[in-house]
């Protein structure tokens, strides 16, 4: 916890235990929520697997969009140069 948190509500996320069981069902916790239910630890271990891979394809995929985007921008015609007139 920050210095600078003052709520003792406030407890920082902790990866070292993100499995968790909860009437019998097993379940994974990430920042952005909690995933399960799952019948075992080895199939929540899965869904975390599945759920890291996503996560990663969605940061590939807006990291090459914004490449895209930064080439697309390049490769525009400087607009000073459109009323240059060459005799």
């Amino acid at each position: 916890m920050r210095d600078s948190d003052t709520d003792s509500k406030v407890r920082p996320f902790r990866a070292g235990n993100r499995y968790f069981c909860q009437n019998g069902k097993w379940w994974f916790s990430t920042r952005e929520g909690e995933e399960g239910p799952f019948d075992s630890r080895e199939q929540a271990e899965r869904g975390m697997a599945r759920f890291v891979g996503s996560v990663e394809v969605k940061i590939k995929a807006e990291a090459e969009k914004v490449q895209r985007q930064a080439v697309a921008r390049e490769r525009r015609p400087d607009p000073t140069i459109w009323h240059t007139h060459i005799d």
